[in-house]
């Protein structure tokens, strides 16, 4: 389900409420620019791609998962959750990538708890300059101080939510697991219509980290942070999307010199998995299967000269 959209400069911003109590904020996927005609991250990692975090809510408290894209986005979240009763939050990054912590400033007050895994954390700490140069720039980056390393445990009112580090994306990935509803918020460690490899030299590490996420989270409907909305909006995706992304990796893997997927359109590259609807195709991904060729090749050319 999905509600009203808010004007001005949030006039793409949905609010979609894919089950009770918990509600995706999603901007994005509109075709438009929104901050600069030369490549950014907002542009082109976000806006482009589409972009959703999560709150769900128990009572008087809220588990926000992801700050979003910038101040003002995180501050619409903010009035939302408000307008709830909400009193108390906690707010969880997926992982240290600038679309998923921009807001966090719009976000910090006295009853607000900040948490990541310890990595997110280091790597914050080792980029906050970067970040206050970046296009657009991050000038107050939010370090949280609440850290954990495998596995942690919350309750947020009357439920229980777990956190699962699993090197999928970035080494640093978190993912949320609701038990009670069997719901899987999944970060960018799942994306439709293709993963997003950043680090390409750890893609071996990455499909054994989905098989375990397969086997661990059997059954259950995922929310990823880059996605349809309307996929979203109505309830996410199976665990299908889990081995839609493991055979993509293997195929762009394939080890040959060239593997036959870096010759194809992603359209062609995921053709059975959106026909059996796994997948949805969104063409602005056709850039993204682009960019991970070249960052596999690189990678093998590194990997060749040691």
């Amino acid at each position: 389900m999905a509600e009203a959209r808010e004007g001005g400069p949030l006039a793409t911003f949905q609010i979609l409420n894919p089950y009770p109590d918990i509600y995706a904020y999603y901007d994005g996927r509109t075709g438009e620019r929104f901050h600069s005609d030369r490549p950014n991250w907002l542009d082109d990692g976000a806006f482009a791609l589409g972009v959703a975090t999560y709150s769900i809510i128990s009572g008087t408290e809220a588990l926000i998962y992801d700050a979003h894209i910038t101040t003002t986005h995180a501050a619409a979240m903010q009035r939302h959750i408000q307008g709830l009763g909400v009193t108390k939050t906690t707010i969880l990054y997926s992982h240290f990538h600038a679309d998923h912590i921009a807001g966090a400033p719009a976000l910090r007050n006295t009853n607000s708890t900040f948490i990541c895994q310890r990595i997110t954390a280091s790597k914050l700490d080792e980029t906050k300059d970067e970040l206050a140069e970046d296009d657009p720039p991050i000038p107050d980056v939010v370090i949280p101080t609440t850290l954990y390393s495998d596995q942690l445990d919350l309750k947020i009112g009357d439920l229980t939510v777990e956190l699962h580090n699993f090197n999928i994306h970035t080494r640093d990935g978190t993912v949320l697991w609701l038990p009670s509803q069997r719901l899987l918020f999944a970060g960018d460690t799942l994306e439709d219509t293709a993963t997003y490899i950043s680090e390409a030299e750890n893609l071996p590490t990455h499909l054994n980290e989905l098989r375990r996420m397969a086997d661990q989270f059997p059954e259950s409907k995922i929310l990823p942070a880059h996605g349809s909305p309307e996929r979203i909006a109505a309830g996410g995706y199976g665990t299908s999307l889990i081995q839609a992304t493991i055979r993509y990796i293997e195929v762009m893997t394939e080890p040959i010199e060239r593997p036959k997927a870096w010759e194809q359109m992603l359209e062609k590259v995921v053709e059975e998995d959106v026909e059996r609807g796994d997948l949805i195709y969104f063409e602005e991904y056709e850039r993204v299967h682009r960019d991970n060729m070249e960052v596999i090749r690189e990678a093998r050319r590194e990997a060749a000269q040691v």
